[in-house]
């Protein structure tokens, strides 16, 4: 790459948005604060910084998972001179699907495939024929790896994001990396959520949260204030209370938040919030009753 590339992403960097801060602050300092002076002294620093990075054939990366990192990565950094495109945006591109990347412990790595596709660039957009790009034995639909690993298809698409998993997407839907289905770090990571962080993240499907935890909740709660009325145990039933609107509260929050992520009919989502604010409506019910209680 020419010194006037370098250049050129150097200015581009001190006009636009992605300058990087650290260097500003230093070069600000360095001329007391005098703006005109400061861009030139920027744009000759960071060009000296980009000429400085080494660029390896083959860099030895650090482990994340165990799992070591082969040839066919590199940082992003080196990605980003490569291309002419800030480090910044690269990042987003990887976890938009468009360039394929690799989260490890000591920052992002991008496929060195992605360094000769001069297609990917025009505004995250995959081309229309990227479809031949994807071989069955390289990548499998969300939806297959969902299934095989008994994840939900949000979720897979956030581990993604996150660089947990490999994937990218073409022609609108995203596909994982076939070889991630013996990677079970990420879904071990990500599983050890305990069951009321996720139903309150709203990571369980709206019919199993609604269904499952709302309504067979709601009747098993409403058997133990029964008994609890019926053996006339007022302390036993206040408890049971208490700890019904609490449940209640939960499962709300969880309910709302998997209508959010639901991809079936919207009316199905609407309805369950409905539903949400019948059941709130009914805690505030539960709380004035628990005052009488009390007060008697």
């Amino acid at each position: 790459m020419s010194d006037e590339i370098l250049y050129l992403q150097a200015t581009n960097e001190v006009d636009g948005e992605e300058r990087d801060l650290a260097l500003w602050a230093k070069v600000m300092a360095l001329v007391e604060g005098d703006q005109r002076k400061a861009k030139y002294k920027y744009i000759k620093l960071r060009v000296e910084q980009i000429t400085n990075v080494k660029i390896k054939d083959k860099p030895i990366h650090a482990k994340k998972t165990g799992d070591e990192v082969d040839d066919k990565y590199i940082p992003v950094e080196e990605f980003s001179i490569i291309k002419s495109i800030p480090v910044k945006k690269v990042v987003e591109m990887i976890r938009g699907g468009v360039y394929l990347g690799q989260l490890k412990s000591n920052g992002w790595f991008v496929s060195r495939e992605d360094v000769g596709n001069e297609k990917k660039q025009s505004r995250f957009k995959p081309n229309n024929n990227s479809t031949k790009n994807i071989s069955d034995k390289e990548y499998i639909t969300i939806e297959e790896f969902s299934e095989y690993k008994g994840i939900t298809r949000d979720k897979i698409v956030e581990m993604i994001k996150d660089g947990f998993y490999q994937g990218r997407i073409v022609d609108g839907k995203w596909y994982v990396a076939y070889s991630e289905l013996e990677n079970n770090h990420a879904s071990t990571q990500y599983s050890s959520d305990s069951f009321l962080s996720k139903l309150i993240s709203g990571d369980y499907s709206l019919p199993k949260a609604y269904w499952l935890f709302g309504v067979l909740g709601d009747v098993f709660f409403n058997i133990l204030v029964a008994i609890a009325l019926a053996s006339g145990a007022t302390a036993v039933l206040f408890l049971v209370m208490i700890a019904s609107v609490i449940y209640a509260l939960i499962v709300s929050a969880g309910i709302w938040r998997s209508s959010d992520k639901y991809q079936g009919l919207k009316v199905w989502a609407v309805l369950a919030k409905i539903t949400v604010v019948i059941r709130i409506l009914g805690v505030l019910v539960g709380l004035a009753s628990l005052g009488t209680i009390v007060s008697g």
